[in-house]
């Protein structure tokens, strides 16, 4: 299988759940106030550990979507 990371936002006041394939992508959505952490400090936050991030607004997880790998199909077969 093949894995590809991801990034789960959980926005704690409405229970809603985003996923985003980068950080920069979820910054493109949210801005840092919207999230209560700027993306420099969510960056370095995860270079000390791989723990989720939290705060009183979020919870922001880094993980991984496994997917099915794809067959590599040959011209001529």
């Amino acid at each position: 299988m093949e894995a590809k990371g991801v990034i789960h936002l959980e926005i704690k006041a409405t229970g809603l759940h985003r996923y985003f394939g980068s950080p920069s992508a979820m910054y493109d959505s949210y801005t840092s106030q919207e999230l209560g952490i700027a993306r420099q400090s969510l960056l370095n936050y995860w270079q000390k550990t791989e723990e989720p991030y939290e705060n009183a607004i979020c919870i922001i997880r880094k993980g991984e979507l496994e997917r099915k790998k794809k067959p590599i199909i040959k011209k001529g077969e």
